[in-house]
């Protein structure tokens, strides 16, 4: 039994007992995610369009997560409408920026790992950029959709006698505590990836200047502001939706 089986065994058991269905749910959709992730991959690999497999496979993703997760059907079709506009916004942020600043491919810091072997794929590398760039912020978006989407609907279904406009406002207060947990979530996690990077440029004695113009940073940085820009746009579009939907209900 290696390392990654056991640790998918504990994960698994503490899902169950600690999420019931639900945790089963994720627990599935995980995996289920990962074999959509391969597929991309391989679909890339072979020259495919690597936009329309990223929309694809993203959607995809996006969804599989969404459904394992939300709590009725209100809330999944509030956070799967919101993480499509956000992503297909991301989109329209990333494909610009990753090629404006010229940091996809490989560093001269992978120099030493890359001796040997062939970098003559049919794939550009600011294409690949650009897919590691959406895919990373997904995650966060489904995460935040999500929560914002169920704590709406709480609202609404535990002050019943509330019109749609203080349920905006209070709305507007809970998403803002979601959005900040989230952008530390994903803050956190990027500290502790550049954890190592910054051991790297500290043994090579980079200046500042230096670390600043490496591949490495720049593309780190911007995987994280992706993913904060995308936290952060989950809020206001779920309100609006949530404002068009009732208002045309009526409620």
């Amino acid at each position: 039994m290696t390392v990654t089986i056991a640790l998918a065994l504990i994960l698994f058991v503490l899902m169950v007992l600690i999420g019931g269905g639900k945790g089963l749910g994720a627990f599935v959709s995980l995996w289920i995610n990962f074999f959509v992730l391969a597929c991309i991959i391989t679909l890339i690999s072979f020259s495919f369009n690597p936009f329309w497999v990223l929309m694809i496979g993203g959607g995809i993703i996006l969804t599989i997560t969404i459904i394992s997760t939300g709590s009725n059907e209100n809330t999944t079709s509030l956070a799967l409408t919101v993480s499509f506009i956000v992503m297909i916004l991301l989109l329209l942020v990333i494909v610009p920026t990753e090629y404006l600043s010229l940091s996809a491919g490989f560093s001269v810091e992978n120099s030493e790992a890359l001796e040997g072997l062939s970098l003559g794929i049919n794939v550009p590398f600011a294409t690949l950029g650009i897919c590691a760039a959406l895919l990373a912020t997904l995650g966060a978006i489904a995460e935040a959709a999500v929560a914002i989407a169920a704590g709406l609907n709480e609202l609404k279904q535990d002050q019943p006698d509330a019109n749609l406009s203080q349920i905006i406002h209070a709305g507007q207060g809970l998403g803002r505590e979601i959005v900040g947990t989230a952008v530390n979530t994903v803050l956190f996690g990027y500290l502790a990836d550049f954890l190592s990077l910054s051991l790297l440029f500290t043994r090579l004695n980079y200046s500042f200047a230096e670390i600043f113009n490496t591949k490495l940073f720049t593309s780190a940085v911007l995987s994280l502001m992706y993913s904060i820009l995308g936290v952060v746009l989950v809020l206001p579009f779920t309100l609006l939706i949530f404002h068009q939907q009732n208002r045309k209900s009526g409620k």
